[in-house]
């Protein structure tokens, strides 16, 4: 087999509004507003720079089913980049740009091919000008994709390198539908080479033989998607000698930062700590604007000082002005007091006092399943139609229950 390689992307989500980010900055805004755009770019100039065989794009380019057209033409424009030095692509659509939600009339580049959604489809792609790779795929006909798409998949070119493109909810991912659902263990039985999974935004290798892969989104579009987010570079050397590379293409990076209180016995010290961490972040973002979440946890003096009404909202502005004043900028996005009291919390739960007592019963029920703390009038309230696309899901009890502890200390034992 001739040595090639390939890129795997996914889910591009190009235009993503970044929606629940609240921000004034208008230079914050901006750079959000063109953070997919420009991770796109940089996916492009990837597959130039290292004169990969091929592209893929496993679902999920467009944002929505509306597509914009600055996003088509965009998405257009770098596949015709690729093939203008012979590269070509491959794409299918996903759950948020399906088939039927199609809009514009946009002529694909040659050299792009867009699998349709009626069937499976297999296209050879030859190397040297022998046939060498085989990539099937099929794209979702309609948003909530309830076909088992996986199972139309078959195998026919055992001689050649056979990839898989699937947009799929693989093995019941937490944290997303259930979209075209498979197995890996559907996908391991098969005779092909490499799933080219998408529909999962965090990179994941779900088996090596044979690979089934997710490289999860190539720009992180929330909080929740943290650290690096790009594409997996493929080598292939024979059909069981496969090397992936990460390689990171977002242009915005988002973080979640935890810093602890102890230690500090005033303002000024946490002051200074706070300013390290914006440092030491900014250094390790790769040159990228950064989009920060920080938790003030731990145990200290510090716990009833931030609790002052206006305190952590004037850190948080400090924070956001000396973070702007850095090249790239960091954005801190909230400040969460997650701390403590200087307490022994175990040991003041074990005191016969009212406060003991209390304490105790909360910490006994974070053991409780959540369903058994859903009151009957919770449960009509998160079950109502109505409400569902705004409440998701019950509560983090958990959290729910060490804030009223944390309430109860500050009523009834206040100098703690």
């Amino acid at each position: 087999m001739t040595p090639f390689t390939f890129v795997h992307a996914s889910d591009l989500h190009l235009g993503s509004p970044f929606r629940g980010v609240y921000t004034l900055q208008p230079e914050v805004a901006a750079l959000l507003q063109a953070a997919t755009f420009e991770a796109f770019d940089a996916l492009i100039s990837l597959c130039i720079e290292k004169s990969v065989t091929f592209l893929l794009v496993s679902g999920d380019i467009f944002d929505a089913e509306s597509r914009s057209l600055r996003a088509q033409l965009t998405f257009r424009d770098g596949l015709a980049r690729l093939a203008e030095v012979g590269i070509p692509s491959f794409v299918t659509f996903g759950n948020h740009d399906p088939w039927e939600a199609w809009s514009a009339n946009i002529h694909w580049p040659e050299g792009a091919h867009v699998f349709g959604p009626d069937a499976v489809e297999t296209v050879i792609v030859p190397i040297d000008g022998k046939p060498a790779v085989a990539v099937s795929g099929v794209s979702f006909r309609s948003h909530a994709e309830p076909r088992r798409l996986a199972d139309l998949y078959e195998a026919e070119n055992p001689n050649l390198f056979q990839v898989a493109m699937l947009h799929t909810n693989c093995g019941e991912q937490q944290g997303h539908d259930a979209y075209a659902p498979c197995r890996v263990g559907d996908l391991r039985q098969t005779r092909f080479d490499y799933w080219a999974l998408g529909h999962v935004h965090e990179k994941k290798i779900l088996g090596a033989a044979p690979y089934i892969v997710y490289p999860g989104s190539i720009q992180g579009l929330h909080i929740k998607e943290s650290d690096a987010h790009g594409c997996y570079l493929v080598s292939v050397k024979g059909q069981h000698d496969i090397a992936l590379d990460f390689c990171p293409l977002d242009r915005v990076r988002w973080q979640r930062v935890s810093v602890s209180i102890e230690g500090h016995e005033d303002l000024d010290r946490l002051d200074q700590s706070l300013l390290a961490v914006v440092d030491d972040r900014c250094r390790r973002s790769g040159g990228r604007p950064v989009i920060c979440q920080i938790s003030l946890d731990g145990r200290g003096p510090l716990y009833h000082v931030l609790h002052q009404p206006g305190i952590v909202e004037e850190i948080l502005d400090r924070l956001r002005a000396y973070g702007l004043s850095q090249t790239p900028p960091f954005w801190v996005q909230k400040v969460t007091v997650e701390c403590l009291p200087e307490m022994n919390l175990a040991a003041r739960m074990t005191a016969e006092d009212l406060l003991g007592q209390l304490l105790k019963t909360a910490e006994e029920m974070k053991q409780l399943k959540d369903q058994e703390l859903i009151s009957e009038t919770l449960e009509k309230v998160y079950n109502h139609r109505r409400f569902q696309r705004y409440l998701k899901g019950p509560p983090h009890y958990d959290k729910l229950l060490r804030d009223v502890q944390l309430l109860c200390i500050d009523l009834l034992e206040p100098s703690a």
